[in-house]
């Protein structure tokens, strides 16, 4: 590790000390020494939350003391206090604040179970279906629709359709005109989509579902959206899910082996690979499956090969960062062109991310959790 990086290490292994130097001061007077002053107020209003009078005093001072003792960032005490303070109830949040910060792991892993407990806890306020339009900006305004998962994925599918195939174009400037032609009238109708999309569904829920249960089980889809065993019930029954099921073996080592009863030949390694990885693996991305390109794990130019077990989704923008050549061997000087992002590896049969200092990062959405994978 470079001087830099010793020097980085230093400044962030000390979030506790920094905040009490951040008590002592205005947001302002951080400014002046050049911290930008949305991230002074931030660092000054955790401080307060820290140090002040608080319902649970014993808790808060031996929360306190074992983040000085692990030494967590900065960072990681505003992830921490982002999602305790959610919870209203008298002590709650000083409870969460104090299992959050002995829990171990990453500041990824450590936020993705803080999600969880303050879901269990009951302080996720639930977002409001509905349409909302903002104010005027540069001209222009926003208007947002919330509604159910399956609406809206079946109104993105429909504008999908009527995209003329034009790669170059962001998306949202793409789905534009078919919206409001669809809005309008002008000859889009609202489709309601078969699923050529990939469900992946293990068998002790198949036959949860097959037995008339399927209120209790979860499925996931290759769009980026979950269903219940009963509404994969109905749409089978409706004809959504077209006239054949494809049944995937998958590996609990080595991944896809094959696909049966694949109608279309061309698209089964895809399919597999799709149900697979029901959104882009690489971590943090939210893409779904149905949207992504087929990537070769061990690249084609090195002759990687078209089988199940070296192909995986990922979208566009990872497909194009994906490092293609592999780790690099280090250098004394710094090679030219744009550092590297890491790679996609299969690892005990899962896809995750190889970072260029050789950690494995799986991707913590929660359709992901759920692919063929997870279910053997």
């Amino acid at each position: 590790m470079d001087e830099l990086m010793k020097a980085f290490k230093l400044l962030t292994s000390n979030g506790i000390g920094f905040l009490r130097l951040c008590a002592e001061y205005s947001p302002y007077d951080l400014a002046d020494d050049g911290i930008e002053i949305s991230l002074a107020k931030n660092y000054t209003k955790l401080a307060d939350t820290l140090f002040s009078p608080c319902d649970s005093p014993r808790i808060q001072r031996d929360a306190i003391a074992l983040a000085e003792e692990r030494q967590l960032s900065v960072n990681h005490l505003l992830m921490i206090n982002k999602h305790a303070k959610k919870l209203k109830a008298r002590g709650a949040a000083w409870k969460l604040r104090a299992e959050l910060i002995a829990r171990e792991g990453s500041l990824e892993e450590v936020e993705a179970y803080a999600k969880t407990r303050v879901t269990e806890e009951g302080g996720n306020k639930p977002k409001q279906r509905g349409v909302r339009v903002g104010r005027v900006i540069d001209g222009l305004r926003t208007i947002s629709i919330t509604d159910t998962q399956r609406r809206i994925t079946d109104l993105e599918k429909t504008l999908d359709a009527a995209v003329e195939n034009d790669n170059d174009r962001p998306r949202s400037e793409a789905l534009l005109e078919p919206y409001w032609d669809l809005v309008e009238g002008n000859g889009t109708e609202l489709i309601k989509p078969e699923y050529r999309t990939v469900i992946a569904i293990g068998l002790e829920h198949f036959a949860k579902v097959s037995c008339g249960k399927g209120e209790e089980v979860i499925v996931a889809l290759s769009d980026g959206t979950t269903m219940t065993g009963a509404e994969f019930i109905n749409a089978a029954m409706e004809g959504s899910l077209g006239d054949k099921l494809y049944v995937g073996l998958f590996h609990p080592t080595a991944g896809p082996v094959n696909l049966y009863e694949a109608r279309f030949a061309s698209d089964k390694l895809r399919t597999l690979a799709m149900a697979e990885n029901l959104v882009c693996p690489w971590p943090d991305c939210n893409v779904p499956a149905d949207r992504c390109q087929v990537h070769h794990i061990d690249a084609h130019k090195h002759g990687g090969h078209t089988k199940p077990s070296n192909l995986t989704m990922l979208c566009k923008y990872h497909n194009g960062v994906n490092d293609d050549d592999g780790p690099r061997k280090k250098r004394k000087r710094p090679s030219p062109g744009k550092p590297s992002r890491g790679r996609m590896r299969r690892h005990r049969g899962k896809v995750r991310l190889h970072t260029p200092g050789g950690k494995l990062v799986g991707n913590t959405h929660h359709v992901s959790s759920m692919g063929a994978m997870d279910l053997v």
